[in-house]
């Protein structure tokens, strides 16, 4: 059994899974305060359900990339866990889980899975992926322009998904682009993933892991007073 996080945008989410089938599964989606709630509903899951902690194989989390403060919390949860429970650590790509969400609901050959999920300003973090979320262009930071996806685009349809759609609708033009707005970052999706990895025993350490943040977290300048 394994314990999924996902705190890679401003919704919060925790799963519980078995065999990669979901066995309860709990989220805040608008403006969560990840530092607040995760533990709560982490706490409160387990009650609902009947699930000892102690009884976990391993605890999942979304690794990044994604937004600097939910990553630091959900890996700092996930590490305590760790180290209390004496239970290994997975780390599941938070756009290769975004993929297989979208994958999920299109079920669907015929186009790229291109998940974003919202960064400062005009940029995003982004990736390319096929048929049940295969990676085939690894996640990375952009600020947007309206030819980053012309490859893909020459090839077949790209679904876009997740929460920097807005932003891609507004730059891109093209009738081979599919826009899904419903779909968000979600422990659900991390099930199958955080599956695999623990079948093959894919473990990260504990003592230093990091999210992947891909880029510098952007903290504003305060500025001296004149006096």
């Amino acid at each position: 059994m394994i314990l999924n996080l996902e705190t890679s945008s401003a919704c919060c989410s925790v799963a519980f899974s078995h065999c990669g089938e979901i066995l309860g599964f709990e989220e805040v989606i608008e403006n969560a305060n990840h530092a607040a709630i995760l533990t709560v509903l982490i706490d409160e899951l387990a009650k609902r359900h009947q699930i000892n902690l102690h009884s976990l194989d391993a605890i999942a989390l979304s690794a990044g990339p994604g937004s600097y403060t939910g990553l630091r919390i959900g890996a700092a949860t996930a590490k305590g866990l760790c180290f209390a429970l004496s239970k290994p650590l997975i780390a599941v790509d938070s756009l290769q889980a975004l993929a297989y969400g979208l994958y999920l609901r299109h079920l669907s050959d015929e186009f790229f899975y291109c998940p974003t999920i919202d960064s400062r300003r005009n940029e995003i973090y982004y990736g390319i992926f096929g048929w049940e979320g295969i990676m085939l262009r690894p996640s990375t930071h952009l600020v947007l322009n309206p030819s980053f996806l012309d490859v893909e685009l020459q090839k077949k349809r790209v679904l876009l998904g997740g929460n920097g759609v807005e932003k891609c609708r507004n730059i891109l033009n093209s009738e081979n682009l599919i826009y899904d707005t419903l779909t968000r970052p979600s422990a659900r999706w991390m099930l199958k993933l955080s599956e695999k990895k623990l079948q093959d025993k894919i473990f990260c350490d504990p003592v230093s892991f990091e999210p992947n943040y891909i880029k510098p977290a952007y903290i504003s300048q305060k500025h001296p007073a004149p006096f």
